[in-house]
């Protein structure tokens, strides 16, 4: 039997036997001590039974474990290995059934096959690099290989302890280390037969699942998490990779378990600055506008979008200058303490490259000092680039109001009609944006209009004051198709927003929804929706409720980033409910 095809089956043979181990704990087995997991839940969770790792976790556990176990070389490694494993499918989005834009990324569970085979092709590539010299093998494994020439059976077991807590996050039991050494043919082991060691390991479900079976039971079907499992569960959650030595060493002490030694490695991980690149791809994922944000220099060749866009003609790093200045925003607010009310009303450039600078007209920031303040036009963030960019001459307010309506608010809009999609909104060179829309959605009696003139379209009007590349406009510019101008016409920003259903408060412009926002509150409640989501890696149910009034109480306190902090300090973070 060809090598790869062995440890294929060994692998799957094994998966075989933790999923029988796995099924017994998912039904209410215990299979674990307890480690002080906190006290009995008032609100379970009904946790997902056995999430995978997400591609970004996947391709962050493999970078940080060979980084741990062979630091000398593991650039060297990671630079033949990171290319086959980037071939991991991307983590499809998602959301609500109705949601047509957005989601979540960790949210994501499907199977498929590529997930088999690119992790197994991985595990076989990072056991031979691993083991390809003399020097390597003896790094890995200590002194006791011979020069890296061979591994005794006390040598191999040692290695299988030491690389396997890395591996599946927990200490091997004597069973899984029994399992692993068994999988070298010769005694003593070769390099080949550590290699073949290491492909089985990082093929376990241990390494590739969020597996969660140990612990006592605290309540009817709940389980609390025993401490290897808490602190994988941490470290994922802040830093969407394996835990570090120094959480390691919080488990294996019992540390871990005590209030203190918890609140103490919440505190570490969140001051990271891996928590704050995770919160990016929070926020990254949660203001969709970012992630469907299109190519900004694709139509550059156009003579029409040529003259529109004039000296501010897009580059092919404008688009991600725009989604920095978005997420750069997010992060700034979380480091000096910011409220959501102060992200939503920010009012800094945190442009740091010309091209965005000059569509601000402020000069760009160097990332360290204070941001240079926007324009008063600019009234904070659903006015900035990258949320009214099009990449095209036209804006796209239906686009904007429902972006405000459901993922800043979670108001729910009813489905389109079936042939929406089939009514494009056309550049008129007689007729602003609104006009056209005006004409087309607003109709009385139509199917759009119950939906388009109450709840949509008010928000997105109000952004009318921006062009289709952000830049601030008190009347739209018409073209013909060779360019030239051929009239002008002044836009129209006023609405009524209806914020809160009902309200007839009158908006001039995108100024006055943003303080509606502010003052309605429901952003906050729909950030602590969102956030619990992306957190917990599912969508909430009723049950949640409590869970998400607190998230949203956290969030109107204050400080933003303590809001995110305290999920982690819930005590339903430290417990797994299994569904009978």
């Amino acid at each position: 039997m060809r090598e790869p095809a062995r440890l294929l089956l060994v692998s799957l043979l094994f998966f075989c036997g933790c999923t029988g181990i796995l099924g017994n704990a998912l039904n209410g087995g215990d299979s674990g001590g307890g480690d002080g997991a906190g006290p009995p839940p008032q609100y379970p969770l009904v946790d997902l039974p056995l999430p995978r790792l997400s591609h970004d976790e996947y391709l962050a556990t493999v970078h940080d474990l060979v980084t741990e176990a062979l630091p000398g070389e593991a650039d060297a490694v990671l630079a033949d290995i990171m290319p086959a494993a980037a071939l991991l499918p991307a983590d499809q989005l998602v959301g609500q059934p109705n949601d047509k834009h957005g989601g979540f990324a960790r949210l994501d569970q499907t199977e498929q096959q590529e997930y088999a085979d690119v992790p197994f092709d991985v595990a076989v590539k990072l056991g031979a690099e691993l083991t390809s010299t003399p020097a390597r093998v003896a790094a890995l494994a200590g002194p006791c290989t011979n020069g890296g020439t061979s591994l005794d059976a006390a040598c191999l077991t040692a290695f299988v302890q030491h690389f396997g807590e890395l591996a599946l996050r927990r200490p091997p039991s004597d069973d899984d280390v029994a399992f692993y050494a068994g999988t070298a043919t010769a005694s003593p082991a070769t390099p080949a037969d550590l290699a073949n060691v290491i492909a089985v390991m990082l093929s376990s479900p241990r390494f590739l699942y969020h597996v969660e079976s140990g612990g006592d039971a605290i309540a009817p079907d709940t389980y609390g998490l025993d401490a290897w499992e808490l602190a994988s569960r941490l470290s994922y959650h802040f830093w969407g990779t394996m835990p570090d030595a120094a959480l390691r060493d919080a488990a294996r002490s019992g540390a871990l378990g005590t209030d203190e030694g918890y609140r103490a490695q919440v505190d570490r991980l969140f001051a990271s600055a891996k928590t704050t690149d995770t919160l990016r791809t929070f926020f990254h994922q949660w203001l969709w506008p970012l992630l469907e944000l299109p190519a900004l220099d694709s139509r550059a060749g156009d003579p029409v979008y040529r003259a529109f866009a004039g000296a501010d003609l897009p580059g092919p790093a404008l688009r991600d200058h725009m989604v920095g200045d978005v997420l750069d925003a997010a992060s700034w607010t979380l480091a000096h303490g910011g409220t959501l009310d102060d992200l939503l009303t920010n009012t800094q450039s945190f442009a740091r490259d010309a091209d965005l600078a000059a569509i601000y007209g402020v000069p760009p920031w160097d990332g360290v000092s204070d941001p240079p303040a926007l324009p008063p036009e600019r009234a904070g963030l659903l006015t900035r680039a990258a949320f009214l960019s099009t990449g095209t001459i036209n804006t796209r307010p239906i686009m904007k109001g429902v972006f405000i309506r459901t993922t800043i608010l979670c108001d729910n809009i009813p489905p389109p009609p079936p042939n929406a999609a089939n009514t494009p909104i056309e550049v008129s060179t007689t007729e602003t944006t609104r006009e056209v829309i005006e004409s087309i959605t607003e109709q009385p009696g139509s199917a759009c209009a119950g939906c388009h003139k109450p709840l949509i379209n008010p928000l997105g009007f109000a952004s009318e004051s921006f062009d289709g590349l952000g830049r601030a406009r008190t009347a739209q510019i018409f073209y013909d198709d060779t360019g030239k101008v051929v009239g002008e016409k002044a836009v129209d920003t006023t609405s009524v927003p209806a914020v809160l259903a009902g309200d007839a408060t009158p908006s001039s412009g995108i100024g006055d929804v943003t303080r509606l926002v502010v003052e309605s509150g429901k952003a906050a409640r729909c950030l602590a929706q969102r956030y619990y989501r992306f957190a917990f890696r599912r969508i909430e149910t009723d049950a949640d409720e409590p869970v998400l009034d607190t998230l949203y109480a956290e969030i109107k306190k204050g400080s933003l980033a303590e809001a995110m902090k305290s999920v982690a300090l819930r005590p339903e973070f430290k417990q797994r409910t299994v569904t009978p």
